[in-house]
């Protein structure tokens, strides 16, 4: 008897600055049964009140409710919904999200810049044809949203840095609209805006990385095809873009409007978001570019089907994580064999330890991550350099993880030398429960790790860790003397004593 597969629906909501967005995705068939979407003027009221007006946040909930009828009428039980990282700059952001639930019934998460930008990079990803390929050689993918930009750079197939920048089209209109009727030239105070925000890129840029390919998302993208490409090509040289730049330059909103077939508020702005397309380009020296789709409703897609395991591309996002955060480390010239030398014990101490610390594969990944930046606060002060790396890292956007994730990998760090956490402790304090207790174990796990190599010099070749009858045996092969690493060894054991209820033992 033949069997037909459960097919199993997941909606995917994300409120903009400009639109909301729903997608039905067929999870079984990897295919978008349904997608709506709303347009409603966030971003206008941030930039001009500095919050969401009533009028507005009602606007919002009675589109997000037609969503959730939409839903039902599928028969959708799964769903996630988002706000944009640029929605979080009003004042009231935390009431709204509220008023969306009460309102709808639909609970909202805020995501983090960081999350934000790593959910659009899986979608183009997987929405690019050939994207391993292209990363092969310096591909810059620039996502220009409505209040900021994202420049995210891969070389050779790997991730090399991500970088935000607040210099979005509705931003630049609604900051500087005011000057436009007050002056002959608003083009070149535009411009000038523009570049002030731009010109530091040559400051984070990598080195010795040739920008080839340029791949366009985020911004009114039907706008830019309808501007600037013919048929379905989606691919446009440099020379062709720098052709219409120039037709466009002088053209006001209304006749540009009018001549491309585009709403107007699209038409203001196809110049600005032009503008920091033509900049970029010039900075990086890239000859043409790709136009995606991909929106951040699609990232939502794809990483729920990362999550399932489902083998739907190559590339591999974790390893974007981690390289992001070797990035950091780099940055602050932290020492390398140190660095790798404990973050192999420290994961290597969790995967032996599971039956006692009971965390799951993501809180293996914030470990690492911890272990690679554990001492960038050296760079600032070696003495109280784990005080300094807190800092660092709550200051620093590592592409993929949310703020409550960095915010456990800072305190990890934090206290993962001299001083234990406790209820007294402000930065350990401001963790949710939950949160705290994972950092705990964690700091735990990374203190041991750290002690294995106090001498710096690599003295320890590998370790082999045991857990019986609830005693923790830790055995050091070495052809040195590891007098140093035993003593700090029995200093750091004491907090994971204090954690765990049994006292770890070193041998070798």
């Amino acid at each position: 008897m033949r069997t037909v597969a459960k097919h199993k629906l997941f909606a995917s909501i994300t409120v903009g600055l400009q639109t909301l967005v729903l997608k039905i995705a067929d999870l079984t068939k990897m295919s978008i049964v349904e997608y709506v979407k709303a347009d409603v003027s966030i971003g206008a009221d941030i930039y001009n009140h500095k919050m969401i007006e009533f009028q507005t946040v009602d606007q919002a909930c009675r589109q997000l409710a037609g969503f959730v009828q939409i839903m039902d009428g599928y028969g959708v039980t799964e769903y996630r919904a988002v706000a944009a990282s640029s929605v979080q700059e009003a004042r009231n952001a935390e009431y709204v999200k509220e008023q969306i639930r009460i309102k709808t019934g639909l609970n909202v998460e805020w995501l983090a810049n960081a999350e934000e930008r790593f959910l659009h990079n899986q979608a183009v990803a997987y929405n690019t044809d050939r994207f391993s390929d292209l990363i092969q050689q310096g591909t810059m993918l620039i996502d220009i949203g409505s209040g900021s930009m994202q420049l995210t750079v891969y070389n050779d197939g790997h991730f090399i840095f991500s970088r935000n920048i607040k210099l979005g089209p509705l931003r630049i209109r609604e900051l500087l609209g005011d000057l436009e009727s007050k002056t002959g030239d608003f083009v070149e105070i535009m411009e000038d805006y523009i570049r002030s925000k731009i010109d530091g890129y040559h400051q984070f840029a990598p080195r010795g990385v040739a920008i080839r390919n340029f791949v366009l998302v985020g911004t009114d993208l039907l706008a830019f095809k309808q501007a600037f490409m013919s048929g379905s090509d989606e691919i446009i040289s440099r020379q062709r873009f720098e052709e219409l730049y120039q037709h466009i330059l002088t053209i006001p909103p209304q006749v540009l409007a009018k001549e491309f077939t585009l709403p107007y508020d699209s038409a203001s702005q196809l110049l600005p978001s032009a503008m920091i397309l033509k900049m970029t380009l010039e900075i990086t020296g890239a000859e043409s570019i790709i136009l995606s789709d991909a929106d951040l409703a699609d990232g939502i897609i794809v990483h729920k089907l990362l999550l399932m395991h489902k083998r739907i591309m190559d590339h591999s996002f974790t390893e974007d994580i981690i390289v992001s955060a070797r990035n950091i480390s780099a940055r602050y010239n932290c020492d390398t064999e140190h660095i790798n030398s404990v973050e192999n014990f420290a994961l290597h101490l969790f995967d032996r330890l599971k039956r006692l610390h009971g965390l799951n594969k993501r809180e293996r990944l914030l470990l690492q991550l911890a272990a690679i930046l554990q001492d960038t606060g050296s760079y600032i002060d070696m003495n109280a350099h784990y005080i300094h790396s807190y800092y660092i890292i709550q200051s620093s956007e590592i592409i993929g993880i949310s703020e409550n994730e960095r915010d456990i990998v800072a305190n990890i760090a934090r206290y993962h030398s001299a001083e234990t956490p406790s209820s007294n402790s402000s930065a350990f304090r401001k963790l949710p429960v939950m949160s705290r207790l994972i950092a705990a174990k964690l700091a735990a796990l990374l203190r041991i790790a750290d002690a294995l190599d106090d001498s710096r010099q690599q003295k320890v070749e590998r370790i082999a860790v045991s857990l019986k009858n609830d005693q923790v045996t830790i055995t050091a092969r070495s052809d040195d003397d590891l007098s140093l690493e035993k003593q700090t060894f029995k200093d750091k054991a004491a907090y994971f004593e204090e954690v765990f209820g049994l006292k770890p033992i070193l041998r070798g």
